[in-house]
């Protein structure tokens, strides 16, 4: 059954969907009980009691506030994973995860191109994402879900409202995750155009 809140008739805005960069540890996975090690276990079939493990990976707050975000956009996004466990976890793993927490929504609005890359060499987050963004980004309004220890590198971001990213980044505190007061940011940096000079040197 289709939620009526998904429910849209395609138009041609569709292809260029607001996204949703999605950091997973202290986003979404706040460790407690279970953490990304025990989530690869359970796809890989070696945990105990895999099916628990993945209903229980994401704390109940953060995936209340992202289904909030989801409902609010109409159901019209789409997920670009840029946690570490894209680096372990195949699409299919990914998406068992999300279906079994019962946020299955971000599975479903998986972009085409999922992940943000991942290089041999030692990036930061925001070059991850900047290099995301310079392939593959269409002028879709966006914001970016990250924790302030894996994404240091985007911190301070809003001091300088010219950079792409100012006023795109939520940055959520270490074993916090995502809360009812960073949904006005989020809405409002899913809502708001890019600015066009983003696009120059494409």
């Amino acid at each position: 059954m289709v939620s009526v809140v998904t429910m849209k008739t395609a138009t041609a805005e569709d292809e260029a969907l607001p996204i949703v960069f999605l950091d997973i540890d202290d986003v979404l996975c706040l460790n407690n009980p279970y953490g990304g090690f025990d989530a690869l276990e359970a796809v890989n079939g070696r945990h105990a009691d895999p099916d628990t493990v993945l209903r229980e990976i994401f704390s109940a707050e953060p995936k209340r506030v992202l289904e909030s975000v989801h409902k609010e956009l109409g159901g019209q996004l789409r997920y670009v994973i840029s946690s570490s466990w894209r680096q372990v976890f195949s699409r299919e793993q990914i998406e068992r995860v999300f279906r079994t927490a019962d946020v299955g929504f971000v599975a479903v609005g998986l972009h085409e191109k999922w992940e943000t890359p991942s290089r041999l060499r030692r990036t930061d987050r925001i070059e991850e994402i900047e290099s995301w963004l310079h392939h593959y980004h269409q002028g879709e309004p966006f914001v970016v879900l990250d924790d302030d220890y894996s994404g240091t590198s985007l911190t301070g971001i809003d001091a300088d409202l010219k950079h792409p990213l100012a006023v795109r980044v939520v940055l959520c505190p270490v074993g916090v995750g995502l809360t009812v007061e960073h949904l006005p940011i989020i809405l409002d940096a899913l809502r708001r155009p890019v600015c066009r000079e983003f696009e120059r040197g494409r």
